[in-house]
């Protein structure tokens, strides 16, 4: 069994592979970083090896690191975008850079992608993630010679970064607890639908490019991230929208579980990572 440990900016997910079982993982189990003693409760076996994502600092990753000697005496191997580069080309300018969060959930999202018919007939894919940041990245189908690409993408503030900068940065406006609405009237309304129309825009924005580089190809779009829910029914409005004016088969965005734990087990079904400090 090899445990996976995602530590992100306020909880941490793990799950673990199934010895001799399928490829994949267990379903996650979120922790607060206060209760990583509480490993073994969650476990049914020790782990024959440990492994990360963080990107939640240098403290986190010393307290995971720690909490994961004195539990087993393992060692966790940390990956990042320096991983699983022959499954995945990285455009990025400086590949080592790019975030292990955004790398290993686009690794994560490639054996879902191998099995998608749309995908294996060139149209590329989205992966949004809402958290405290939105990320949406987009990637391209490869061939017999080469593997898919990541071909970039955008980092904004987060649903509740943009909501309390508002708050913090203004003398009026109120941390909203409003709803998206066409014409917002009252405040409230006016600044969730002003978030919501922020992250669907960024989205759609990448969904447009994507399909231009593609060919006509409209890509297929995946989220996740705890700012999804606040955000879904928003987006995928706009996004049937945009898909009905251009006469596009609808297809709404897919839900995903925790694609960076996706992505560490990729990596655990592979050789050992490339790199582990």
């Amino acid at each position: 069994m090899k445990l996976l440990i995602d530590a992100g900016n306020t909880r941490a997910k793990i799950a673990w592979t199934v010895p001799g079982g399928a490829p994949g993982r267990t379903p996650a189990i979120t922790l607060d970083y206060a209760c990583l003693h509480e490993l073994t409760a969650h476990l049914p076996h020790p782990p024959q090896a440990i492994l990360g994502s963080n990107v939640a600092g240098t403290q986190i990753r010393q307290q995971v690191d720690q909490a994961c000697h004195a539990v087993w005496g393992v060692s966790v191997r940390w990956c990042d975008a320096r991983d699983g580069q022959a499954c995945l080309r990285n455009r990025y300018d400086d590949p080592a850079l790019l975030g292990a969060d955004r790398w290993l959930g686009l690794v994560g999202l490639l054996p879902r992608l191998a099995a998608d018919p749309d995908w294996r007939a060139g149209h590329g894919a989205l992966l949004a993630s809402f958290g405290t940041a939105t990320t949406v990245d987009v990637l391209l189908p490869g061939d017999a010679q080469d593997p898919p690409t990541f071909l970039g993408g955008l980092i904004l503030p987060g649903p509740s970064l943009m909501a309390s900068s508002l708050n913090q940065g203004t003398a009026q406006l109120p941390v909203s607890a409003g709803r998206h609405v066409d014409f917002p009237r009252n405040t409230h309304d006016a600044i969730a639908s002003g978030i919501a129309a922020a992250q669907a825009g960024a989205l759609l924005r990448q969904w447009h490019l994507a399909r231009r580089h593609a060919q006509g190809r409209a890509p297929l779009v995946f989220v996740y991230g705890g700012g999804w829910p606040g955000l879904s029914a928003a987006i995928q409005d706009a996004l049937a929208q945009t898909q009905t004016a251009l006469g596009l088969p609808h297809r709404p965005p897919q839900l995903l579980d925790g694609p960076v734990l996706d992505g560490l087990a990729c990596l655990a079904d592979m050789a050992e990572p490339t790199q582990t400090t």
